[in-house]
C-alpha cells in the first residue's frame, strides 16, 4: 500500500512533460530580444556635388545616402546584417526659386507634390557600406534670373521614412550644406 503523500513515477513524468515547454521559451525569449534593437541601423548622408551652373533653369541637386559601414554598426551583433526597409527622403524646394517642374535620375522612384518631392531609395536587402546617389533637377524660375548662388541653400533635404534606423554625421561637412543635423541639410 502506497501513503496518500508518495508521488509516483508516472505524476513526475506528467510534471516535467508540461514544464519544459515553459522552461524553453523563458530560455530563448532574451536571446531573441537581444539579437536585435531598434535604432541599430546607421546611415549617413550628403550633398554629393557641389553647386552646378544654373543651364536653361534647371538647376541639378544631388545626394547621397549610405548605410554606414561596419564600424559604426556597434549595436548590432552581426555586423553585416542587412537593412530590410527602403529609405524616403524628401527634397524640399524654395518656391520662391522653383517652380515645383523637376526630373530625377537615380535609383529608386521620386513623386512631387507642390515644391515637395519625394524620393524612394531603394536600400532592403543591402549591407553596410551600400550607398544610394540621386540626382534631382528641378526647374527655377525664369524672370528672377536665378544663379547658382541665388539658389543656394534653398533646397532642404530630409529623411523621413526609416524605420529603425539612426543617423550620424560621418561625411565631412562640405560649402554646399548648411544647418545640417544628421538626417537633413539645406543645399
Amino acid at each position: 500500500m502506497t501513503s496518500p503523500s508518495a508521488v509516483s513515477r508516472r505524476t513526475v513524468a506528467k510534471g516535467i512533460a508540461w514544464s519544459a515547454p515553459t522552461v524553453a521559451l523563458a530560455v530563448s525569449a532574451p536571446a531573441l530580444a537581444s539579437s536585435h534593437k531598434k535604432d541599430c541601423y546607421v546611415f549617413d548622408m550628403w550633398s554629393s556635388n557641389g553647386r552646378q551652373p544654373i543651364n536653361n533653369h534647371r538647376d541639378q541637386i544631388s545626394g547621397t545616402v549610405r548605410y554606414s559601414p561596419n564600424n559604426h554598426q556597434d549595436c548590432i551583433a552581426d555586423m553585416n546584417q542587412p537593412y530590410p526597409y527602403d529609405i524616403k527622403i524628401t527634397v524640399t524646394l524654395d518656391p520662391s526659386v522653383y517652380t515645383g517642374a523637376f526630373t530625377y535620375s537615380g535609383p529608386g522612384t521620386a513623386t512631387g507634390s507642390g515644391n515637395v518631392v519625394t524620393i524612394t531609395l531603394p536600400f532592403a536587402g543591402q549591407r553596410p557600406g551600400f550607398s544610394n546617389q540621386w540626382n534631382l533637377y528641378a526647374k527655377t524660375k525664369t524672370k528672377t534670373g536665378v544663379t547658382k548662388e541665388k539658389a543656394k541653400f534653398k533646397a532642404h533635404i530630409k529623411a523621413i521614412s526609416y524605420p529603425e534606423a539612426k543617423w550620424k554625421i560621418i561625411e565631412p561637412h562640405n560649402k554646399w550644406m548648411t544647418n545640417r543635423t544628421p538626417s537633413s541639410y539645406d543645399y
